[in-house]
């Protein structure tokens, strides 16, 4: 049942996205929080399972290795993500790193098809809404929600595939 070990992660990281949706901000201490409270499940896992420390040692590097992907995007085309988004990811990087690399690329991969339906429905909603003289600041797509989304439903196909 190693797939309810990214739930507490999970669960902050749809928090985030409310309040992405909501007020188009990322609390830092919330990410802070979501990130040790990971951790804490990690060690936990590993200390009932007596799995040793590689859980923790493969989510760690699963959530550096998608913080860095998405840095990397971010300042590709700045403006583009914001550090919430950045740290967003890290979090669910980190929650569903204890599930291998394949549900990470799967992660990835969802959330690139979500992404980009969200986007445009986004920019079809948006196209109705601006008028002129207005400017573009604060209407962009909360992407937070595109992180969550992605990563629970990638930790529910790797449910689906242990049975």
């Amino acid at each position: 049942m190693v797939y309810l070990v990214p739930l507490p992660g999970l669960i902050v990281a749809c928090a985030l996205a409310v309040e992405d949706v909501r007020s188009r901000r990322v609390p830092r201490l919330g990410v802070l929080a979501g990130v040790l409270i990971q951790l804490l499940a990690l060690i936990v896992y590993c200390a009932i399972g007596s799995k040793e420390l590689w859980p923790v040692i493969l989510a760690i590097s699963v959530g550096l290795a998608s913080t860095l992907l998405q840095t990397a995007m971010a300042l590709a085309k700045p403006g583009s993500l914001g550090l919430g988004d950045v740290t967003a990811t890290a979090l669910s990087g980190l929650a569903l790193g204890v599930l291998g690399w394949r549900t990470a690329l799967l992660w990835w991969l969802v959330m690139g098809l979500i992404g980009l339906t969200a986007l445009a429905f986004h920019t079809r909603w948006q196209a109705g809404r601006t008028s002129r003289g207005e400017t573009d600041r604060g209407r962009g797509l909360p992407f937070v929600a595109v992180i969550a989304a992605a990563a629970l439903l990638a930790d529910l196909l790797s449910w689906f595939w242990a049975l």
